[in-house]
């Protein structure tokens, strides 16, 4: 084995007959050609699920439901957000956790209420990231109609980074 203790530039090209042993994270993603090719098993996944309760304009009600299933080895929970197209009055609150395995994942559930404005999307602060293949997502939401009306058309939009399996 020869080793170089300064840099060394080719200026043709090089061609291995062995393995080569790269250090860790050696390659920007820059270096990586986009018709590379790839396999699907070496890449991180990022998928975003967008959902909705009903039509645009259906008053929101009590519900649970799953939203998404993890099909990576692992991943991180990096963005939940929801709203409604048409906000709630008064005092009607709508209330949102999400849950993975039965289990809340927020620091809190979300409450939309009057301080919202049409069509916002609210970020929920989430608390535990982590995920492994096969856990389940689900939303859950609970109503309160008080003396005011609650929001129709409630829409979610949830963001993961998965590894490949």
């Amino acid at each position: 084995m020869i080793t170089y203790d300064t840099e060394v530039v080719f200026q043709k090209a090089v061609v291995f007959t062995g393995g080569v042993t790269m250090p860790a994270e050696s390659i920007p993603d820059s270096a990586v050609k986009t018709a590379a090719g790839l396999q699907s098993t070496k890449i991180q996944q990022r998928p975003r699920v967008f959902g909705a309760q009903g039509d645009s304009n259906d008053t929101v009600v009590a519900d649970t439901r799953v939203i998404y299933v993890v099909s990576g080895a692992t991943g991180t929970l990096r963005n939940f957000r929801i709203g409604c197209v048409t906000a709630c009055t008064g005092n009607a609150t709508i209330t949102i956790d999400l849950k993975k395995n039965g289990t809340t994942v927020l620091a809190a559930p979300k409450v939309l209420d009057n301080s919202q404005i049409d069509r916002q999307s609210v970020e929920a602060s989430i608390q535990t990231q982590a995920c492994v293949q096969g856990d389940v997502f689900e939303l859950v939401v609970t109503v309160n109609a008080g003396t005011g009306a609650l929001g129709a058309g409630l829409f979610w939009s949830l963001t993961l980074e998965e590894t490949a399996t």
